[in-house]
């Protein structure tokens, strides 16, 4: 994923999970906040509750490269968290790909909706 599309910073975490609308299903949550750029930016937070480090890093691999896929299929101009919940562990990879889609259609930022 491009630099310019990930949020790395702890106040941009903290102002998208203030301000944003968040959007759950049983595997995904994600915290939606549009900003004033013309690019979606995510930013990944799995929790220890998760697992080892091992495990924490394969989710986020994971969900970054299903936000990379779905990036040109977004509308530009949001801050997006993306949040694993406890049964993503045992997903496969084509289960978290229609979590995550569910949740960009809920959300309503695709470009074709």
């Amino acid at each position: 994923m491009k630099k310019e599309n990930r949020l790395r910073r702890r106040n941009d975490f903290t102002r998208v999970y203030r301000k944003g609308k968040s959007y759950a299903n049983k595997y995904l949550v994600i915290y939606l906040l549009s900003n004033d750029r013309e690019v979606c930016r995510f930013g990944f937070s799995v929790g220890k509750r998760m697992g080892k480090a091992v495990i924490r890093n394969r989710m986020r691999r994971r969900l970054r490269e299903l936000c990379r896929l779905h990036v040109d299929l977004l509308l530009p101009g949001y801050d997006i968290v993306v949040i694993p919940r406890n049964p993503a562990l045992e997903a496969d990879y084509a289960t978290l790909k229609g979590a995550l889609r569910h949740l960009f259609h809920k959300a309503g930022i695709f470009r074709n909706h």
